[in-house]
């Protein structure tokens, strides 16, 4: 084998292994989300998060306007879309607020720890009601219960992803024509 091959392909695996690595740093999740406002419309969609995102990382990260306030106890959701509480007073309105609930053997289930406490696992539903609150604390309101497949059949066709491995080798392909280019000119 010739050095300018040789060269290649050492350039060729040091590129596969930088792309694994950058790979494997970038882990992601998806988390659909399903928001039930006071007029009764819903917002569902799938957002994308880091794979360590907590629900208050998800609901940035969300194409909703939600205002979260930092508290001594954790991430608090004070508004979602000009309804609810500004980031100041979160909890302005005493008989209302943003109720979150995770999915549990087929319904929704009221949090038992707040947006910060909690990690959503890769295609899990996470779900918020503006609402009341009976006697024991618990929402009087609850989002309409969807799955994750329920909300991408509501969204439209999420884009092509590109395969990494193909990249990488189109990359490596195009280093070698180059090469070779360079070593017919030489010649």
């Amino acid at each position: 084998m010739n050095k300018i091959a040789r060269w290649l392909m050492v350039a060729l695996l040091v590129v596969l292994v930088l792309g694994s690595a950058v790979l494997a740093a970038d882990a992601t999740k998806q988390v659909g989300v399903v928001i039930r406002f006071p007029d009764e419309s819903v917002h569902t969609e799938i957002v994308t998060v880091p794979e360590d995102a907590t629900v208050a990382d998800v609901l940035k990260n969300a194409s909703v306007n939600a205002i979260i306030s930092d508290t001594s106890w954790g991430p608090a959701l004070c508004g979602i879309n000009d309804v609810g509480c500004g980031a100041d007073n979160c909890f302005c309105d005493p008989n209302h607020y943003w109720a979150f609930f995770i999915q549990k053997d087929g319904a929704w289930s009221p949090a038992s720890v707040g947006i910060g406490g909690y990690t959503p696992a890769d295609q899990e539903v996470v779900g918020f009601a503006w609402s009341g609150f009976d006697a024991n604390y618990q929402p009087t309101v609850q989002p309409p219960y969807m799955t994750f497949e329920d909300i991408q059949a509501r969204t439209s066709a999420p884009p092509a992803e590109i395969p990494e491995p193909a990249t990488l080798l189109l990359m490596g392909g195009g280093v070698a024509a180059l090469a070779g280019y360079i070593r017919r000119r030489r010649a």
